[in-house]
């Protein structure tokens, strides 16, 4: 009988049909796979920013204020078609907008083309707007971050709030535009976040007007007129919430005002040779350090104060008084006792035994207890003072991280969190970054880009020549 001989395998089930079915399935997974990805992005966007600007993300305080929105709102913006760039660059902005509160909408029209919507909402530029949240409308000048970020503060703050700055003791005036004893630039930045500026030469006599939200003396060189003292502390004692920033020469009837909250200005000025900018002196330190319990996390970048003093509190005075430290110079800092309000023509030197080592308080913040109740649970004033008012003058406020100090200190008192946050950083014309260097780093710099690299380089070239002779010469 003849052996039976085996068949022949199936084509479908060779080496090469299998390989071919391990590769159709591992596309259909990698398609699979891209489409997971692709749809987790789109419901997660998260974006990136790694430029030193962070020109393309929303500031800490436009997301805030972003994310409280509670009532949709809808952002008009009106465009030139000649200028497709502008367009792109606004719609990438609305939609950083929408992705930090889907309830915040926008529209994009051409203003040639819609003449109709323009003139509902008296538009008549390019690139501008309007946001309407329910009919309450806000008018935009310009399709930029800040002005969308403070039309949309506006809509949805609660109540005006007032601030009322001292100026007849010789504080720094938001009326005066002059670099060094002017406080203009920081009122337009406080009137864009909806607050109301009130100058007062000096105190009505039934003491600080009702609606004061908070009472901002700036630098004082002159002492108070008769009776304000009074009306200040009364005004505290109430719940009022006062902003004092003083300097070497500050008043003594300021500084009297002061001990009763226990809060102690110190005849000193503040030294930091180590951190100093460049090209500038050892008496403008640097202030690093900031309490989390007050600004939280908010803060990122070390304000700069000129000609400062430590504020130190005094537990001693009145006990129901408590005073905390907000904001302190760098390790690296020292006080120079017993010249606060003389500065040394030449350098200084620490010396031990006689002057303090830092790192220094230069602002406190003083929780007064209300006069009709005492309890644990009443509402309390709060007074916050700092060691210098310099640093928000016209010429220093746009330093490293001295407007947000600032803005945020008075965020801080009038209990709004949104403004307790980093604003816009960037250049302010242009693409490129404003820099700001220690004088260590300015010699580093120098020294490593103007000394030893052309040194190294003709050290090489040296060599290479006599090398080259000495095979020449052979």
């Amino acid at each position: 009988m003849a052996a039976q001989m085996p068949s022949p395998r199936s084509p479908w089930f060779g080496h090469a049909t299998r390989q071919a079915t391990l590769l159709i399935v591992q596309i259909i997974l990698a398609i699979a796979l891209c489409a997971i990805v692709l749809v987790l992005a789109e419901r997660h966007n998260h974006r990136f920013d790694l430029t030193p600007t962070k020109s393309f993300v929303l500031s800490d305080q436009a997301s805030k204020i972003a994310r409280k929105l509670a009532q949709p709102v809808k952002i008009y913006g009106f465009y030139n078609s000649q200028e497709p760039g502008m367009r792109r660059q606004v719609e990438d902005l609305l939609e950083q907008f929408n992705n930090a509160n889907a309830l915040i909408h926008f529209g994009l029209y051409d203003l040639d083309r819609s003449p109709g919507l323009a003139k509902k909402y008296d538009v008549a530029s390019y690139n501008t707007g309007v946001v309407d949240a329910g009919g309450r409308t806000e008018a935009l000048s310009s399709l930029d971050e800040l002005e969308i970020a403070n039309a949309l503060l506006k809509l949805t703050a609660h109540g005006q709030r007032t601030l009322c700055f001292l100026s007849g003791h010789g504080e720094h005036s938001p009326e005066k535009s002059n670099d060094r004893a002017g406080y203009s630039e920081v009122a337009k930045a406080l009137e864009k976040e909806n607050y109301t500026i009130r100058t007062l030469d000096r105190l009505p006599p039934g003491g600080v007007p009702p609606d004061c939200t908070i009472v901002i003396s700036a630098g004082p060189s002159r002492d108070l007129f008769p009776g304000e003292a009074d009306q200040l502390e009364d005004y505290v004692r109430r719940g009022g919430r006062m902003f004092v920033l003083v300097d070497p020469d500050t008043s003594a009837s300021m500084l009297q005002l002061l001990a009763r909250f226990n809060v102690l200005p110190d005849n000193d000025l503040i030294v930091d040779e180590r951190n100093r900018l460049y090209g500038a002196d050892s008496f403008m330190p640097r202030v690093p350090i900031f309490d989390q319990g007050t600004f939280g996390k908010n803060l990122d970048a070390a304000a700069v104060f000129s000609l400062a003093r430590t504020i130190e509190p005094v537990d001693s005075k009145r006990k129901d008084i408590i005073v905390s430290l907000i904001a302190m110079t760098s390790p690296d800092s020292w006080a120079r006792i017993g010249e606060g309000k003389t500065v040394p023509d030449a350098k200084v030197h620490f010396r031990p035994n006689v002057d303090k080592n830092g790192p220094l308080p230069v602002a406190v913040i003083a929780n007064v207890p209300t006069s009709a109740d005492k309890s644990r649970n009443a509402a309390t004033g709060r007074v916050a003072v700092f060691g210098d008012s310099d640093f928000a003058s016209n010429f220093y406020l746009n330093l490293m991280g001295n407007k947000d100090l600032f803005m945020s200190t008075v965020g801080v008192l009038a209990e709004d969190e949104d403004l307790i946050a980093v604003r816009r950083k960037g250049a302010l014309h242009g693409s490129m970054s404003p820099i700001s260097l220690t004088a260590q780093q300015g010699r580093l710099i120098f020294w490593s880009a103007v000394i030893v690299q052309p040194a190294a380089l003709m050290l090489i070239g040296f060599l290479v020549t006599v090398r080259r002779r000495r095979r020449g010469g052979t």
